[in-house]
């Protein structure tokens, strides 16, 4: 049941025409209930007095006044869902009027139709304007005038319309017009207030919708750069604005760059490279310093010259800074062509405005900082990367370098075993298995012609290949596990082989340190030249086996020197 009431409240008092105008929206629905409310009325009296069974004349009459009733109203009602709205508002008032008029001369000036005298101020106060209201009244009280004079038995009509004095109304007539004055004048106030309050409802709509389409702006954009010039077009064509600009500050707060400008002249000043001083005396510095708004309503009247010569036709401005947690980033600067084009209403709508402008702007350049700071953190990455893969590289050589040096000085290419019959011999050839193991660094699953598993696992130390490990299963074990074993113990048999070969190689060193200071010791109880190079000699044959050996001190040169004057004195003693 509440559905249906609902569905019946929409379809008769909601106008299926959408109207953009809040103002005209209520106008609209207004003049629907009026009009639904006459027709209902109209209807239940025809269908009423049609039942009577008796007809005469004025019966007749008076149901066809009723059915014309109806059907202007249902008229209008039509009207006002085409969307024809002023049409179903004059055929309201030219019904109304018409109405009021022929009560008025039927029934004489009297408080039996005061509320039918009323109705049309009533609707009026409600779709029209305050001046409406009023001329509307000033109508009817000529219009109870006019009748009041008839019913005093007045010739003269004309001149009883035109001038009427207090003294020659009825008391019952001077009381109808005062409660008609006082009634049309609420009217007019009440019309004020409602033209007023819609008004504010829209400047408010207007508000959240700039707001929410600024914020949109800002998400759809990408940078700063591009996010400022499309904040500026839009105020100066969603207001309708001469020129729009937006000035950010530097990161010294000494000068407020311009970012965006909109027209060919902001381009210009743009090329230019404009910028405005927080110690500027115009309308943009005192903002900037005040962090309040700031309007040069004239400024041919004011003698106030512009600071620049690229906007000549701009007659008002307003400055308003952008403020983030009570930091001015910078000032959005208006200019219209009208003078004193910004009145309070519109200042507190941009000032609104405004502080949405400066969360983008400061937004943006957050997202700014993280992006070069995102920016700086990938390439110190790449680099790392690099760095890393150079290193790993490195490491990779020194390791292959280190295990070549180490086999070479054990006069060996290959250290193996194999395990065969649980007999253990040494083996240094190398099977096709450990061969492709060792080579692509992968394991290697065959079966060998006796119809067994075959898995090789390479041995790898820091990324470099050292050696491989086989097994022949003689036993169901599935490959799987054989080779998740044989890869740990790769791994952790690399790691042991790594220390055993550091830990032979420290042994080493320490074995020549030793025999070093072993030899250092014998030298030093020796005190002749001759003798240290004789016991020298002896000592490095003794601790590393040397064969031949051979030790010279002093200089070839002076050798050379020395046995060529050898020769040239024995070649003159034969002459």
């Amino acid at each position: 049941m509440q559905t249906l009431l609902t569905d019946l409240f929409n379809a008769l008092l909601l106008p299926r025409f959408r109207y953009s105008n809040n103002f005209d929206q209520l106008r609209a629905r207004v003049t629907l209930l009026l009009s639904v409310l006459l027709a209902g009325l109209a209807l239940l009296a025809f269908v009423g007095i049609a039942s009577i069974g008796e007809r005469t004349t004025i019966i007749n009459n008076i149901l066809t006044v009723l059915l014309a009733m109806l059907l202007i109203q249902l008229t209008v009602v039509g009207l006002v869902h085409a969307g024809q709205l002023r049409a179903a508002m004059v055929m309201m008032f030219t019904f109304l009027g018409m109405a009021t008029f022929t009560a008025v001369l039927l029934n004489g000036v009297g408080s039996s139709i005061l509320l039918l005298i009323i109705a049309p101020l009533l609707y009026g106060s409600l779709v029209w304007t305050w001046g409406g209201v009023l001329l509307l009244t000033a109508l009817e009280v000529i219009l109870i005038a006019f009748v009041s004079n008839l019913q005093s038995g007045r010739d003269e009509l004309i001149s009883s319309m035109v001038r009427i004095a207090p003294e020659n109304l009825a008391p019952q007539t001077l009381i109808v017009v005062t409660i008609v004055i006082g009634v049309g004048a609420l009217c007019a106030v009440y019309a004020y207030e409602i033209r007023r309050g819609l008004q504010w409802a829209n400047r408010l709509l207007a508000q959240l919708r700039a707001s929410a389409e600024v914020s949109q702006i800002s998400v759809v954009a990408g940078s700063s750069a591009e996010l400022m010039p499309r904040i500026a077009n839009y105020i100066r064509d969603r207001f309708g604005f001469y020129h729009v600009q937006i000035f950010l500050a530097d990161p010294d707060r000494r000068y407020a760059n311009l970012v965006a400008s909109t027209g060919e002249s902001g381009e210009m000043m743009m090329r230019r490279g404009y910028r405005m001083a927080f110690t500027s005396q115009g309308a943009v510095g005192r903002a900037l310093q005040s962090g309040e708004p700031v309007v040069v309503d004239n400024r041919e009247e004011s003698g106030e010259r512009r600071s620049n010569e690229f906007l000549p036709d701009a007659r008002s401005e307003i400055a308003l800074p952008l403020i983030v947690d009570d930091q001015v980033l910078g000032a959005l600067d208006i200019q219209s062509v009208r003078l004193n084009a910004f009145p309070s209403e519109l200042v507190e709508s941009l000032s609104i405005l405004a502080a949405q402008v400066g969360a983008a702007a400061f937004n943006a350049q957050q997202i700014e900082g993280y992006r070069t700071a995102l920016s700086d953190t990938r390439r110190m990455l790449l680099e790392t990367e690099v760095n890393l893969t150079e290193a790993r590289r490195l490491n990779q050589r020194l390791t292959g370098q280190a295990w070549e040096d180490y086999l070479k000085s054990r006069s060996m290419q290959t250290v193996g075993y194999t395990l065969n019959e649980s007999r253990m011999q040494r083996d240094t050839r190398w099977t096709p298995a450990l061969e492709q193991a060792a080579q692509h660094r992968r394991p290697v699953l065959m079966v060998t012609p006796a119809n067994r598993q075959l898995v090789a696992v390479p041995i790898e130390l820091r990324g470099r290949g050292i050696g491989a490990i086989e097994i022949e299963l003689g036993s169901t074990m599935r490959q799987t596990e054989t080779l998740e074993v044989l890869q740990a113990l790769a791994q952790r048999l690399a790691l042991s082989i790594d220390n055993a070969r550091l830990f032979e190689q420290a042994q080493e060193l320490a074995q020549r340190e030793l025999e070093v200071n072993a030899i250092s010791t014998n030298l030093q109880a020796i005190n002749d030249i001759d003798g240290l190079a004789r016991a020298t000699l002896q000592e490095l044959s003794r601790a590393l086996g040397a064969v031949q050996a051979s030790i010279r001190i002093g200089s070839a040169e002076m050798a050379a020197e020395a046995e060529a004057q050898h020769t040239n004195g024995n070649s003159g003693g034969e002459g």
